[in-house]
């Protein structure tokens, strides 16, 4: 409890937009007028500031037609906020929205705490090469611990959220990435593990964070977590983006595979890790470098057995010829990877090789029953993928074992 009886008012903004004072909470989640959330989010957003009444009327409305009188529309809103505001608190006797140099302003004589305020605070304490580095640690890891989301979400479309949402996204990534690198230095791998681990969650596209968590996951002992996590990522790249990872990624899961020993004597438990967690329903999808190897492995085999292995390449052009626009090759190349999954064997090998590109291999399978594969995958395709959009060319080959 403040002084005079006030309670402190707590208000989020990242993640969501929420206004607390002891137990009692209101959010944009509670269904009600879009025009009178985005009032409140710019008067706490900017309560620090001394605005005019034309800026507050030009955010809440945006490019829409005002009213004929807009400061009545204005003042009709922001009766409706009061209105909301006293049910969050109805013992608190000052208002929460005053009217002062004629333009409304959020009550800075109230004890308020928003989130934002805090969270940029902490950003300049770590970017503060004064401090200790142990001092700008801390402080970097309470700013990300404030990041809970983009700046107000449900109002994402309006232009001054947009510039602010910008603004404090890249506050947070430099806080990362700052932090990151001081956590490493100082040997805190479960601490960067956990920081990346965060940020995935809400930037899962960005690779260098991956790329991190996994350098860290090595570095404190868990490198098949590392390995996991590697494999998790080509296949969510894949589905999601219709692209293969870096090379600086795909460097360092050389490095983890290549540097990983035998310690396990029992027969047993090797098979039990070795072995697949459950039963394969479909053919094997792996990353290009794994599909690279065992082309190599079946190649070696061939040339001593002498039993045929095909190579196909499935490519995705449009109607020109040329690679598909991002968001339709996204769609087209999960819809291709799907039938092609559930047409192959189960000893049938599949890999991304390129953006709209798959790459099988085919073993213990003649020429003519490739192409029929090929044909079959093809079929359907075309009745999965009805839009005529785009088309799928094939190309079949023998794996020539005399190279090796």
């Amino acid at each position: 409890m403040e002084k005079d009886g006030q309670e402190r008012i707590v208000i989020r903004t990242l993640g969501e937009f929420s206004i607390s004072c002891g137990e009692r909470r209101v959010s944009d989640a509670d269904g009600r007028t879009k025009k009178v959330w985005l009032l409140l989010e710019f008067l706490v957003a900017n309560r620090l500031k001394d605005l005019s009444l034309e800026q507050i009327t030009e955010a809440v409305w945006n490019d829409e037609e005002e009213s004929d009188n807009p400061a009545n529309a204005l003042k009709n809103l922001v009766y409706r906020a009061r209105t909301i505001l006293r049910e969050l608190c109805p013992k608190q006797a000052a208002d929460y929205i005053v009217f002062s140099r004629n333009t409304y302003l959020w009550n800075r004589d109230l004890p308020c705490t928003v989130d934002i305020e805090d969270f940029e605070r902490y950003c300049l304490m770590g970017e503060d090469a004064a401090l200790p580095e142990p001092e700008r640690i801390d402080a970097y890891l309470k700013a990300i611990e404030l990041y809970q989301g983009e700046f107000l979400p449900k109002s994402s479309y309006a232009d001054w959220v947009i510039n602010k949402s910008a603004y404090y996204a890249s506050l947070y990534s430099n806080a990362v990435d700052q932090v990151v690198g001081m956590l490493e230095r100082s040997g805190r791998y479960e601490d960067v593990v956990t920081v990346c681990e965060m940020a995935v969650v809400l930037y899962p596209y960005n690779e260098s964070v991956h790329y991190a968590m996994m350098r860290a996951l090595i570095a404190s002992g868990q490198r098949r977590k590392a390995i996991s996590h590697y494999e998790y990522l080509t296949d969510f790249f894949y589905k999601k983006l219709g692209v293969t990872l870096s090379d600086p990624v795909r460097a360092l899961y050389k490095e983890m595979t290549s540097g990983m020993e035998a310690i396990e004597a029992d027969m047993d438990s090797i098979e039990g890790d070795l072995r697949e967690e459950s039963p394969p329903k479909h053919a094997f999808s792996c990353d290009y470098e794994v599909f690279k190897q065992m082309y190599r492995l079946q190649a070696r085999s061939i040339a001593r057995t002498g039993q045929s292995v095909h190579i196909a390449l499935l490519t995705v052009r449009d109607l020109q010829g040329d690679i598909p626009d991002t968001r339709l090759l996204q769609k087209v190349m999960t819809t291709l990877r799907e039938v092609v999954l559930d047409s192959l064997r189960k000893g049938d090998v599949v890999s991304a090789y390129s953006a709209n590109q798959l790459v099988l291999m085919l073993p213990m399978t003649t020429y003519e029953n490739g192409e029929m594969i090929l044909r079959r995958i093809l079929a359907a395709f075309t009745k999965k993928h009805r839009s005529r959009d785009c088309f799928v060319d094939t190309k079949l080959r023998e794996i020539n074992p005399s190279a090796f």
